[in-house]
């Protein structure tokens, strides 16, 4: 009996991958940082409306009171002869950049 259960809990942990139980340890969840934030947001292409636009800021906050999901907050600004625009998008990261949720929470027109 106990080598059936030796051998069914030893089954059981051969088919967990890596990247599920890393999900369960706190320590190897990936990390934002200011650096890969933009990557791991998807990239420029996902937050740039238009060619006039450009990140000023870039802040990464804790979005639970756990602390344990974070959310990136860009500041963008867009700049014409007639003032300015700016958003402020928020970016929940995930680690594929393609299912990353990106929204635009605030928009206000500046004038000169």
């Amino acid at each position: 009996m106990k080598k059936l259960l030796v051998f069914l809990i030893l089954f059981i942990t051969s088919c967990s991958t890596k990247d599920k139980l890393s999900i369960t340890n706190e320590n190897e969840l990936f990390s934002v940082t200011k650096d890969n934030a933009l990557i791991v947001c998807g990239g420029k292409s996902r937050l740039i409306e238009s060619k006039n636009e450009e990140i000023i800021k870039l802040e990464i906050k804790d979005s639970s009171s756990s602390g344990k999901e974070k959310l990136v907050q860009f500041t963008i600004v867009e700049t014409d002869r007639k003032g300015g625009k700016y958003r402020i998008v928020n970016c929940y990261p995930n680690e594929d950049p393609k299912k990353s949720i990106v929204k635009t929470i605030k928009t206000n027109y500046k004038l000169n």
